[in-house]
């Protein structure tokens, strides 16, 4: 009989343990976002697709020399000049494994990591961007919500 009264006591106690914990929880602010309608702010040290700024550029090539994949491909041509002229300038996001390592090594900080994460093609020729092009990257920054 002493068994029994002291199951029943161990097993009301831990209901209220548990009920405590759940009680706790149901005080806080939930912390799930309505995704895709809400969306959460990146961090800062988040690396998302290579950016270029074509003014800052030196075409060192130091980014496409450093990248472990392979990934950034530059063409650069004498003009009349005499004066170094970006041709092309190539990310094909299929291979980047988002290190940063070309952010890293720019000495004038032309090349930066976007904070954009929602990226999805069905066509793997979409996946190689011309970093030279305006608007590249109009329809991952701002996809639709509905």
């Amino acid at each position: 009989m002493m068994n029994y009264i002291a199951s029943i006591l161990v097993g009301a106690w831990s209901l209220v343990k548990g009920l405590r914990v759940t009680i706790g929880n149901m005080c806080r602010r939930a912390v799930t976002v309505q995704y895709p309608r809400q969306k959460l702010e990146m961090e800062e040290r988040y690396r998302g697709l290579v950016d270029l700024r074509r003014e800052d550029c030196i075409m060192c090539l130091q980014c496409a020399k450093t990248c472990p994949t392979g990934c950034l491909s530059i063409t650069v041509k004498t003009g009349e000049d005499k004066k170094r002229v970006l041709e092309t300038f190539t990310y094909n996001m299929e291979y980047c494994c988002f290190c940063g390592f070309c952010e890293q090594v720019c000495p004038k900080s032309a090349i930066r990591m976007s904070k954009i994460y929602e990226v999805t093609a069905y066509d793997r020729n979409r996946l190689k961007i011309d970093l030279l092009k305006e608007g590249k990257y109009d329809e991952w920054a701002n996809p639709p919500t509905e």
